[in-house]
């Protein structure tokens, strides 16, 4: 997870924000990545994304939904994992800047 960390806290559209639940990303005041275990990452890429992807992310072991609807959870366990999540943060920076 700290690759991930490293490589996140690069991206220009990314705020950083280190709270007691843990690690948090947010582009424009809007959180969209939340670290919350080990080997999983929230990413909020908003239910109509989801909708777009969802064959997708449907046939992926490493995402599963979350009750609301505009967020999926990523289990990264293996550097393929790691360029998942990156690819759906990306998403998400794009879901939420207009």
């Amino acid at each position: 997870m700290a690759r991930a960390v490293a490589e996140l806290r690069s991206w220009p559209a990314l705020v950083l924000s280190d709270t007691r639940r843990g690690v948090t990303f947010a582009v424009r005041g809007t959180e969209i990545l939340r670290l919350t275990g080990a080997d999983e990452v929230q990413v909020r890429l908003t239910a109509p994304a989801i909708d777009r992807l969802e064959p997708y992310l449907l046939d992926c072991d490493q995402v599963q939904a979350c009750r609301d609807r505009a967020w999926v959870v990523v289990h990264v366990d293996a550097a393929p994992d790691l360029e998942l999540l990156l690819a759906l943060a990306s998403v998400a920076i794009k879901e939420h800047v207009a």
